[in-house]
């Protein structure tokens, strides 16, 4: 039941995301001069690239998972990028966030899908998968930062907000972005060490369970 019922809610998640890139582009036609068409075609490959990758992996679907970069695709990519919603106050510094949780998340997965295991024998082992983890966000909220300045430099697009901040910007970014990861580290620490589970962890388990312990 429970599975059927994530599946109900993913279809409702396409559905409003396919509804609301359908107003992005008669918004844009209309009223925008086509400004953001480009952005649209984006936006319409964004949400297949989580599935694609577990189908690249032979990976069983966790629907959770695919709830959760529908949504984030759906505000960092229709909202943010074809409505104009980075031109929101704090709005950026929400999905760069948002985006370290996630990236944390992956990290996680990937680092149990390298070791065959989600069990840490020595302490040494649970250190070395927590430096890891961090370690990964942060160098992706890095390499996302390297790739707007290249939009800068090689495009003139200031999307780093180089002429208006700075790189207080690009700071402030990885910052955020850094604080999800950490206050993810603290909630997985705190399952391994107490046993106290919650909705972030039983999603990256049941990945486990699904796809590398069976």
């Amino acid at each position: 039941m429970k599975e059927k019922r994530l599946k109900i809610a993913l279809f409702i998640c396409a559905a409003v995301y396919i509804l609301t890139l359908l107003y992005s582009f008669y918004v844009n036609i209309t009223g925008n001069g086509g400004r953001n068409l480009k952005m649209i075609l984006v936006a319409c490959i964004t949400p297949l690239i989580v599935p694609c990758i577990f189908s690249i992996f032979k990976w069983k679907a966790v629907y959770e998972i695919y709830i959760i970069s529908t949504v984030f695709t759906y505000f960092a990519s229709v909202w943010g990028s074809t409505l104009n919603g980075y031109n929101l106050p704090g709005f950026d510094k929400i999905l760069h966030f948002t985006s370290g949780w996630l990236i944390t998340t992956a990290a996680v997965i990937c680092y149990m899908s390298i070791k065959k295991s989600n069990g840490f024998p020595k302490q040494n082992d649970f250190t070395i998968f927590l430096i890891f983890i961090n370690a990964v966000n942060i160098a992706i909220a890095e390499f996302w930062e390297f790739f707007e300045y290249a939009m800068l430099i090689f495009f003139h697009d200031d999307c780093i907000n180089h002429y208006t901040q700075g790189v207080h910007d690009t700071i402030t970014d990885v910052m955020c972005a850094t604080l999800a990861g950490a206050l993810l580290t603290g909630l997985i620490i705190r399952y391994y060490k107490r046993g106290n589970s919650n909705f972030f962890v039983d999603v990256y388990q049941k990945f486990y369970k699904r796809n590398i312990e069976d």
